[in-house]
């Protein structure tokens, strides 16, 4: 008898523990957008320039953002600079494989013979 009011015992605590936790977990979990749910742009600083992170909500296209980010960074630093892998993985990771092709066109459009050619829209064209 006194058996099954020890097991009766600590079954209860465990299921108190069980329930304790799960509590926990369900309290603690956001659904919903990951910025928040503002809709709101989020800027970082990238070798001291702003850099738009949420450009649906700007009504920017993420391509040309891209692009443009990194064709303007191109005159600024070099392609072994912190400043350059930031901004290619930002846009390899909000536009996959095309952001980070874009980021690298923009780039190299820059440091081309003929940088006054290069633009984002010339760029869409050849793609």
């Amino acid at each position: 008898m006194r058996n099954l009011q020890i097991e009766a015992l600590f079954g209860g605590v465990l299921a108190l523990v069980v329930l304790g936790v799960a509590v926990y977990a369900i309290a603690n979990t956001t659904f919903g957008p990951s910025d928040g749910g503002s809709g709101q742009p989020q800027i970082v600083t990238v070798s001291g320039e702003p850099v738009v992170l949420n450009a649906s909500s700007t009504g920017q296209d993420l391509i040309c953002e891209c692009y443009d980010k990194g064709f303007d960074l191109a005159g600024k630093v070099k392609v072994i600079s912190p400043e350059y892998r930031t901004g290619f993985e930002q846009c390899r990771a909000r536009g996959g494989v095309d952001g980070g092709d874009a980021w690298t066109a923009g780039w190299n459009a820059r440091l081309s013979a003929k940088p006054y050619e290069a633009s984002c829209k010339a760029y869409k064209r050849r793609s």
